[in-house]
């Protein structure tokens, strides 16, 4: 009777033991790929028609509001494009917009 429980208590703490390790190893393994499955998602985010539109978009509300803006705002409107269009790939827009960012970013 004492024999079947000590193997009772070791099969169970054995598999706790494998459980704890499988559930280990499945963090490292997320910890691992999921940056760059994000990464990935990310890149075909910034590919796709809808955003590259919206951000036309923005920048052509943008470049209107600079137009019409007195010297003190010019300079807010500017910082806003910088911080906005960073990483955004200045050949996806036509070459007048893209020389108003170019502009804003220097």
């Amino acid at each position: 009777m004492l024999k079947g429980l000590l193997w009772t208590l070791a099969v169970i703490v054995f598999f706790s033991i494998i459980g704890f390790a499988l559930n280990t190893a499945g963090f490292i393994s997320y910890k691992f790929w999921a940056p760059k499955k994000e990464a990935v998602r990310r890149e075909v985010f910034e590919n796709t028609k809808s955003y590259n539109e919206s951000k036309k978009q923005d920048l052509l509300k943008y470049r209107m509001e600079y137009i019409q803006a007195d010297d003190d705002s010019k300079e807010a409107i500017a910082s806003v494009i910088r911080m906005m269009f960073a990483d955004f790939d200045e050949s996806k827009l036509e070459p007048e917009l893209a020389e108003f960012l170019r502009e804003m970013k220097y």
